[in-house]
Formats: structure tokens, sequence, C-alpha cells
């Protein structure tokens, strides 16, 4: 998550595209809130580096542009359906642990790590064991009657 001081750092490069241009505390609080809450800085820096190179118009970068351009970052990162079709045959992954690969490979980890969460996972349509239930003591009814002690 990027914190507010990092935030500040984002802002200031962009201001400083802009002639170094001085920011206050509004300005920050509300560049801050805008960005996505599980950005990092690398990523923020990295978009803020790719706006300017690409953009010579002088527009000025905002808040949302950096998300836009976070979330472009990420899905360059994502693998192909191809490339995880390949790392799960190599794996020799079938049926749900293939489903369980891709998932994880999709939300960004790395075939070591969604490899792992495979191994470690176990079989989503396996019940659990069943747990042992406690015998009672006594006949069952009120006071150790028994059922001849009621009808009787």
């Amino acid at each position: 998550m990027l914190s507010k001081g990092e935030a500040a750092a984002v802002l200031s490069i962009i201001m400083g595209h802009h002639g170094n241009a001085q920011w206050n505390d509004l300005q920050l609080e509300s560049f801050w809130s805008e960005l996505l809450p599980n950005m990092t800085q690398q990523e923020a820096l990295e978009a803020v580096r790719r706006f300017y190179r690409a953009n010579d118009s002088g527009r000025w970068c905002g808040s949302g542009d950096v998300n836009a351009m976070v979330r472009r970052i990420r899905n360059e990162r994502k693998p192909s359906e191809a490339q995880i079709g390949r790392e799960c045959e190599a794996q020799g992954l079938t049926g749900d642990a293939a489903w369980l690969y891709r998932r994880q490979r999709m939300l960004g980890r790395q075939p070591d790590d969604a490899s792992r969460i495979v191994a470690g996972s176990r079989d989503p349509l396996q019940l659990p064991p069943a747990k042992s239930r406690k015998r009672r003591e006594g006949g069952g009814f009120i006071g150790g009657l028994g059922l001849g002690d009621v009808l009787g």
C-alpha cells in the first residue's frame, strides 16, 4: 500500500515535470485518496515515467492516469493462457489442480508460488472427516428415567 509520504514523492515528481510547481496538503490528500489502494511506490513511479515518456502535449499526469497505467503494467506481467497451459502440461496438472494453478497465475503469483499453493491444497470436493459425537450418559429422559418408567 502506498503511504502518504510515498504519494508525496510521486506527486513531487509529477510537479517536477511542470517547472517544479509546489503542491499543498489538499492536493496531496486528494491525489493520495484517489490512487489504487494496493499500489506500490515502484508501480506509481513507473507509471509516471511511462506517462511522461509517451505524452509530450504538456498535459499533467493525474491520479486517474497513474491508476490506468498501473493496471496496464500489471496486465503486462500476467502470462498468456497459452503460457499457463504449457506450464500446466509441464507439471502434469489436470482438472481442479490446473484450474487452481491458472487462477493463482492470473492473480499475479509467480510459477513457484502457484505450484506450492496447488501442492498444499486439498481436494475441494473431498469432505472433511466426520467428528465423533459424544455419547450421553444416563437413561435419556429427565432424571435418568427409562422409557418403561415414562410409559408404564
